[in-house]
C-alpha cells in the first residue's frame, strides 16, 4: 500500500483567530461529487475530486459538530453545539431546523431510507420526511458516536460512560435494545462503525487471524482499544486490539476489507477488517478528528480531518515488498506479505504482497520480491533515523516470470598466492566494488571489480582468520589463527594496538574509535587509545553497528547490545568532550548523559554540555548553559561561572564558600536570602554595615510574607524603614492598629502611601481620620469626594461653600443622587448649580423614555411634562426650542390620558367611570398615533363602552376601523362578539352623550374630534374626566399690555354692565373674539380664568358661558377642572392629576371658584 497525496487544504480562519478551526467532520455525497467539513459555526462544501472550495453555509450559532449525507444525495443535515439540527436540501438551502435540550454529538442517516438519526449529549431522535415531530429518547450516557447497520434495520450509539446501544429503527421508542455492549475500562467510545458482508462466504486466514464474512461492529474508546462485535453485541475476537494513541475516528473503505482508525497518533493507518495494521495512510501535524472514504473511488480515496484545520486526500496504492541484506533483513510470512525489519533501530515494515511471494532479494535501500508472474523492486524512503518509520515505496516492475538463480553471472576471476581464509564485501561505487580478503600465508589484500589485480595491504606471520576495515578506511583489524588481534593503521601500516586469545574483530560502524573484539567467551569494547571493557558472549563477532553487536553462536544470529560508559568515562576523565560526545551518541543512559552535560559545563564547554543537556531534554539545565554563555561574554570571573554551576547542582554551600574565598560576600548574602536560609546569611552578614542588615531585614520580611505570615512581615518592613511596603500589607490585611500606627511615622512628602491609607479609612468608615490625612497634604479635593461618596452631603455643601471651585464636584454628584431617587425638581437645582443643564435634560429624557418602554404612562406624561417645562425655560435663550415644548406639552395630555385606558384594558378594575373613560379614548382617537399608545386598546375602549352608554353609531363605527387593524388574541372574540351585537342597535347616538359647543350652541357627533364642526372652536376639556368646560378662549387687543388686561379683568364691573357676554354680540362663524379695553372692564371676575404662561408663550384668557359651573386651575401646569372633581383628586392623591404639584391646603392658588 502506498498513499499518495491528491490535495491539502485548511479551513478558512476567521480574522483574530491563528490557531485554525477544528474539523469535527466530515461527510462525502453519495456519488462523492461533494465534501461536506463541519468546522467553527459552518458547514463548507468541497468538491469531493479535486478539493475546490465550493461554498460556505451559515446557519448555526456555534461550532458544528457533526454533517451527514442522506442515502439519495438529496438531503443532507448539520448539528451544532447550539442543540439545533439543520436540515439542508442538495442545492445547498436549508429547509427545516429542529432542536434538542442538549448540544449535537452526532449524526447519521440511514443506508436505506431518510431516517436521521441524531445525537445530543443526553437524549437522541429520530427524524423522518413522513413525520411532523421528531421522535427523542432519553438515553442513560452522554452520546458521543453513532452509525447504522448495512440494512438500516439497526443503529448503535456509543456513550462517555462506555456502552454500546444496539437498537432496532422500527422500535424506537421502546426501551428495549437489541444488545447493550459494555467496554471494559468505561472509557467514552469516541467512534463506531458497521462493516459491510464480504463478499466470500469463507473464513479467510492472515496474520494469524480470522476475518469473518458477516456483518461486523467496530468500537473504538479512548482506552485505546478496538472491540470487534456481531449484530448480537457478542464479540468475535478474544482479545480487543490494542493501539498507542486514543482513536478519534474509525471508517471502513466501501468494499469492507480495509479498515482506517486514525486519532491522537496524529496519523491514519490502514488495518485488515479485524484490525490487523497494515500500514500508515497519512502523517499529519496534529491529532486527527475524522476520516472519510469517498464512495465509488478507485484507487480508494481518503480525507483525512485534523483538529488544526487541516484536510488532506489522500489516493491509497496498493502494491507488493520483499528482501535481505546486511542490517536489513526481510522475509516471507503467509505466503503473500514480506516483512521487512531493520536490526539496528528494531524498526519493521509488513508489505502484502496478495500473491504467492517466490524469492526476495534485499540490498541496501532496494528490496526485489519475485512473484507468479512478475518481479517488483522496491526502496526505501524511509527508516534511516533512529526513530524513524521503515517504509518502503514501489520503483520498479518486471511483467515476466523469471527463473532465478541466487549464484549470479561471474563478472571476473583473481588468482592468488594461497588459499582464502577469510572474504569481506565491503562495498564502493557500482561497477567498482571492493573485497578485502585474507589469505592463508597471512597476507591481507583487496580486490577491485574493475581491477584484475590483487592489492596487498599487510603481510602477517600466521593464516588470517578474520578481518575488518573502519568505516572511513583509515584502520584495519587482523586476527592470526594464533589469536593475535592486531589493529593497523592503513596507510602507515603502524600498529595501534594488540590483544590477545581473540577469535573475531569488528569496528563500530558510526564510530571508528570504537572496536569489539571476541575470545574466551568474553567480548571486549575499547576505545582507541584506552583498556577495554570485557562483558560474558558466546560465539562470533560479525557485525558491530551502533550500540548493537551481532553475534553468531552455532547457527543462531542474535543483536547483543553494549553499554559505552566505561569508554564514555575515559573521554570524560581526559577532557576529550567532542570524542565523548560521538560516543554517546551511539547508545548511553540518561545518568551517562549528565555527567557528561555536567563535567563539560563546569569545564566551560558549552557546545557539547548544550547539546548533552538537549539530548535528555533537560531544559532547565540548557538555560544554565545560555546563561554561562551570556556571561562568558560579559567576562565575568571564573569563581562566578563556577559558582553558578554549582548552584544549579544544589551545592549552595559550596557555592557560598567560593564567593566569600573571593571576598564577593554580597553574593553569598543574595544567594542565603534568595534561599530563604536566613541563619546562613545571618552568620555570612555578622561584620556587615546597618545599610546591609536592613536590607537583610527586607529579605526577611519577603519571605514572610511569601510564608503566608504578612503580619510579621509587614512589621519588619516598619522596621526597616520600608513604610510603603508596610502600608500596601496593613491594607491589603485589614489591620486598623497598624494602620494608624503607620500613619504617625509617614512623612507629609510619602504621598501615595498616604492616599492608600485614606482609602483604607474611608472603606472601614473612619472619615475623621481620612479628613486628617487629607488634611495634612493639602488634598481638599479629595475630602470632598469621600464626603459625597459617603453620602454626607452637609459636609460637602460647606466645603462646597468655602471652596466654590469644588462646586461642581460636591453638586453634580449630589444631582444624580436626587435624579436616582426622582427628586426631579430638586436634581435640576442641583445640576444648575452644578453648571450641568444638559445633563439633566439628558436624563430626563432618558427617564421619559423608560416610562414609555415600561408602560408606566401616567409617569410617563408626568416626565414628558417636566420635560417641556425643561425646553421652555430654556426656550427664552433659543427660541428654536418650542417646537419641542408643543410637542412633550402634547405627549404629557396624550399618556395622562391614555394610562387610564390602558389600565381599564389590561386590569380587571378601574376607578374612573364609564363617561370618563368614553371621552379619554374620544380624545385620544382625535390625536395622531405615538408611540407605544395602542389604537387597539383605544378603539375597543370606545367600541365597549360607548354600546353600554348608547352610543351605538360611535360604536359601530369604531369597530369598523377595529376591522383594519390587528387585534390581539386576548381582544379578539370580544370584538368578534360587539361587531355582532351591535348590527342590532340603532345607527345613532344617545343625545346626552353628544358634545355641545359653548359657543355657538350646536351639538356635535362623538367624532367631532378636538373643535367643534360648526364654529371651529377648540373644545376646553377637564383634565379629570375630559368633558368639555364651557369656556370659550378670547384675545385681548394688541396694544393693550397683559398686565394691565389682567388687571381690568379682576376690577369690579358696572352694576349695568354685570351680565355682558362678548359672546353673545359675537358672530357664530367668527373664530376669534378680541376684547379691547372698555370690554375688559364689563367682565364679571368669576367669569374670567386667566391662563399665566410663563414667557415666551402669551397669557390665555378663558370665558365661563355657565357660571353655575365651578371651574379651577391649576397654577402650575395650567390645566382647568371641574372644581369638584379637582378636590377631590387633591384630596385623594395629595397633589395636581396632572403635574403633581403640591401646595398647603390653607393656601390652595390651585382653586379658583367663579360660581
Amino acid at each position: 500500500m502506498r498513499p499518495v497525496l491528491n490535495w491539502i487544504d485548511k479551513v478558512p480562519e476567521d480574522e483574530g483567530h491563528e490557531g485554525g478551526h477544528c474539523v469535527y467532520d466530515l461527510a462525502f455525497k453519495p456519488d462523492g461529487s461533494e465534501l461536506l467539513v463541519a468546522a467553527d459555526n459552518k458547514v463548507i462544501i468541497y468538491d469531493g475530486i479535486d478539493g475546490t472550495l465550493l461554498q460556505v453555509l451559515k446557519g448555526h450559532k456555534d461550532l458544528v459538530f457533526a454533517v451527514a449525507w442522506s442515502h439519495d444525495g438529496e438531503t443532507f443535515a448539520s448539528g451544532s453545539l447550539d442543540r439545533s439540527v439543520i436540515l439542508w436540501t442538495g442545492q445547498h438551502e436549508g429547509t427545516l431546523k429542529y432542536s434538542h435540550s442538549d448540544a449535537i454529538q452526532c449524526l447519521a442517516f440511514s443506508p436505506v431510507t431518510s431516517l436521521l438519526l441524531s445525537c445530543a449529549i443526553g437524549d437522541f431522535g429520530l427524524w423522518s420526511v413522513d413525520e411532523k415531530n421528531v421522535q427523542k429518547q432519553r438515553i442513560s450516557g452522554r452520546c458521543s458516536s453513532c452509525a447504522w447497520s448495512h440494512d438500516g434495520s439497526l443503529f448503535a450509539i456509543g456513550t462517555h460512560d462506555g456502552f454500546v446501544h444496539i437498537k432496532r429503527a422500527d422500535n424506537f421508542q421502546s426501551d428495549e435494545y437489541v444488545a447493550k455492549i459494555e467496554r471494559p475500562g468505561g472509557e467514552p467510545v469516541w467512534a463506531l462503525r458497521f462493516c459491510a458482508p464480504r463478499q466470500q462466504d469463507e473464513l479467510v486466514r492472515r496474520f494469524g487471524e480470522s476475518e469473518v464474512a458477516s456483518e461486523v461492529l467496530v468500537v473504538t474508546d479512548w482506552s485505546r482499544r478496538v472491540g470487534f462485535y456481531d449484530l448480537d453485541g457478542n464479540s468475535i475476537k478474544r482479545d480487543d486490539m490494542v493501539l498507542s494513541y486514543d482513536p478519534t475516528c474509525v471508517e471502513f473503505i466501501p468494499s469492507g476489507q480495509f479498515l482506517l482508525i486514525g486519532g491522537s497518533g496524529r496519523q491514519v493507518t490502514l488495518h485488515t477488517r479485524l484490525g490487523t495494521e497494515i500500514g500508515t495512510v497519512a502523517q499529519m501535524d496534529t491529532w486527527v478528528w475524522c476520516v472519510r472514504v469517498r464512495p465509488n473511488s478507485n484507487p480508494s480515496t481518503v480525507v483525512v480531518g485534523c483538529v488544526d484545520g487541516t484536510i488532506a486526500c489522500y489516493n491509497l496504492m496498493f502494491s507488493t515488498i520483499h528482501g535481505l541484506h546486511k542490517e536489513r533483513y526481510a522475509f516471507r510470512d503467509n505466503m503473500t506479505d514480506v516483512v521487512v525489519q531493520h536490526l539496528i533501530h528494531h524498526t519493521m515494515t509488513r508489505i502484502r504482497c496478495h500473491d504467492l511471494v517466490k524469492k526476495v532479494a534485499i540490498y541496501g535501500h532496494k528490496l526485489a520480491v519475485q512473484l507468479t508472474d512478475r518481479l517488483h523492486i522496491y526502496r526505501q524512503i524511509k527508516g534511516d533515523g533512529e526513530n524513524e518509520q521503515l517504509e518502503y515505496t514501489l520503483s520498479e516492475r518486471i511483467n515476466k516470470a523469471f527463473d532465478c538463480s541466487l549464484l549470479g553471472l561471474k563478472q571476473r576471476e583473481w588468482s592468488l598466492e594461497s588459499a582464502i581464509r577469510y572474504i569481506k564485501v565491503i562495498g564502493g561505487p557500482p561497477g567498482r566494488e571492493t573485497i578485502l580478503i585474507g589469505l592463508r600465508e597471512g597476507q591481507v589484500c583487496k580486490l577491485f571489480v574493475d581491477n584484475p589485480f590483487p592489492v596487498q595491504i599487510l603481510k602477517l606471520n600466521g593464516p588470517i582468520k578474520c578481518i575488518d576495515i573502519s568505516a572511513t578506511r583509515q584502520h584495519i583489524a587482523v586476527v592470526d589463527d594464533s589469536g593475535l588481534c592486531v589493529v593497523f593503521n592503513a596507510k602507515t601500516k603502524e600498529v595501534l594496538f594488540e590483544e590477545p586469545n581473540c577469535n573475531s574483530v569488528a569496528f563500530n560502524s558510526d564510530n571508528e574509535e570504537i572496536i569489539c573484539y571476541s575470545g574466551s567467551s568474553k567480548l571486549t569494547v575499547r576505545a582507541r587509545g584506552y583498556p577495554g571493557h570485557q562483558q560474558r558472549m558466546f560465539g562470533f563477532v560479525v557485525g558491530f553497528s551502533g550500540n548493537k553487536v551481532y553475534c553468531l553462536h552455532i547457527y543462531a544470529m542474535q543483536a547483543l547490545e553494549v553499554p559505552f560508559s566505561n569508554q564514555l568515562y575515559q573521554y570524560i576523565e581526559n577532557k576529550e568532550y567532542q570524542k565523548a560526545y560521538d560516543l554517546a551518541c551511539l547508545g548511553v543512559t540518561r545518568e551517562d548523559w549528565q555527567i557528561l552535560a555536567m563535567d563539560a559545563i563546569s569545564n566551560m564547554n558549552c557546545e557539547i554540555a548544550l547539546k548533552a543537556f538537549a539530548r535528555y531534554k533537560d531544559y532547565r539545565s540548557i538555560q544554565l548553559v545560555h546563561e554561562i554563555k551570556a556571561m562568558l561574554a560579559a567576562n565575568e570571573p571564573e569563581y562566578i561561572l563556577r559558582a553558578h554551576v554549582l548552584c544549579y547542582e544544589g551545592k549552595f554551600r559550596e557555592a557560598a564558600a567560593l564567593y566569600r574565598s573571593n571576598g564577593d560576600e554580597n553574593r553569598a548574602m543574595q544567594l542565603f536570602t534568595d534561599l530563604r536560609m536566613f541563619e546562613d546569611a545571618q552568620e555570612v552578614m555578622a561584620s556587615a554595615s546597618g545599610e546591609t542588615q536592613r536590607m537583610l531585614m527586607r529579605k526577611r520580611a519577603d519571605w514572610a510574607r511569601d510564608s503566608n505570615q504578612p503580619k510579621i512581615a509587614a512589621e519588619m518592613l516598619i522596621s526597616s524603614g520600608d513604610l510603603d511596603k508596610a502600608v500596601i500589607l496593613i491594607t491589603d490585611n485589614d489591620w486598623m492598629d497598624l494602620a494608624i500606627n503607620v500613619m504617625r511615622k509617614l512623612e507629609r512628602s510619602d504621598v501615595d502611601s498616604l492616599r492608600r491609607l485614606a482609602a483604607y479609612f474611608i472603606r472601614k468608615s473612619e472619615f475623621n481620620l481620612a479628613a486628617r490625612i487629607y488634611g495634612n497634604i493639602n488634598d481638599i479635593k479629595a475630602v470632598a469626594q469621600m464626603h459625597v461618596a459617603a453620602g454626607h452631603w452637609t459636609d460637602a455643601f460647606a466645603i462646597a461653600d468655602r471652596y466654590p471651585k469644588f462646586v461642581k464636584d460636591v453638586y453634580l454628584p449630589y444631582a444624580r443622587y436626587l435624579a436616582e431617587r426622582d427628586q426631579f425638581e430638586e436634581a435640576q437645582k442641583a445640576y444648575h448649580k452644578a453648571g450641568h443643564d444638559q445633563e439633566a435634560l439628558r436624563v430626563l429624557e432618558q427617564l421619559t423614555g423608560n416610562a414609555v418602554d415600561e408602560n408606566r404612562f401616567a409617569d410617563a406624561g408626568y416626565y414628558h411634562w417636566l420635560l417641556s417645562m425643561q425646553y421652555l425655560e430654556r426656550s427664552k435663550d433659543n427660541p428654536s426650542l418650542i417646537p419641542k415644548y408643543h410637542a412633550s406639552a402634547k405627549l404629557a395630555e396624550m399618556y395622562y390620558a391614555y394610562d387610564a385606558i390602558f389600565l381599564y384594558c389590561n386590569q380587571p378594575f378601574t376607578r374612573h367611570s364609564p363617561e370618563t373613560l368614553l371621552n379619554m379614548a374620544r380624545y385620544l382617537a382625535a390625536q395622531q398615533p405615538v408611540l407605544n399608545i395602542s389604537q387597539v386598546l383605544i378603539c375597543y375602549t370606545i367600541a365597549r363602552i360607548g354600546r353600554e352608554l348608547g352610543a351605538y353609531k360611535l360604536a359601530r363605527e369604531t369597530l369598523d376601523r377595529l376591522g383594519n387593524l390587528r387585534v390581539p388574541p386576548r381582544l379578539q372574540r370580544d370584538v368578534e362578539l360587539m361587531t355582532v351585537n351591535i348590527r342590532a342597535k340603532p345607527f345613532s347616538d344617545a343625545d346626552d352623550l353628544l358634545p355641545v359647543c359653548h359657543r355657538c350652541g350646536f351639538n356635535n357627533p362623538l367624532t367631532c374630534g378636538m373643535n367643534c364642526v360648526h364654529c371651529k372652536t377648540a373644545f376646553v376639556y377637564s383634565f379629570a374626566t375630559f368633558e368639555i368646560l364651557p369656556l370659550v378662549e378670547f384675545t385681548v387687543d394688541p396694544d393693550l399690555p397683559i398686565d394691565e388686561a389682567v388687571k381690568l379683568v379682576e376690577s369690579e364691573p358696572p352694576i349695568s354692565e354685570s351680565n355682558f357676554n362678548p359672546f353673545q354680540t359675537a358672530s357664530k362663524k367668527s373664530t376669534e373674539v378680541c376684547l379691547n379695553a372698555d370690554d375688559l372692564a364689563k367682565l364679571e371676575k368669576g367669569q374670567v380664568v386667566v391662563l399665566h404662561l410663563p414667557p415666551p408663550l402669551k397669557t390665555r384668557f378663558l370665558f365661563n358661558q355657565m357660571p353655575s359651573i365651578s371651574v379651577s386651575k391649576c397654577p402650575s401646569c395650567n390645566k382647568v377642572f371641574h372644581s369638584d372633581d379637582f378636590e377631590m383628586a387633591v384630596l385623594q392623591e395629595g397633589h395636581c392629576p396632572f403635574c403633581r404639584s403640591v401646595q398647603e391646603r390653607s393656601d390652595n392658588p390651585y382653586l379658583i371658584d367663579e360660581s
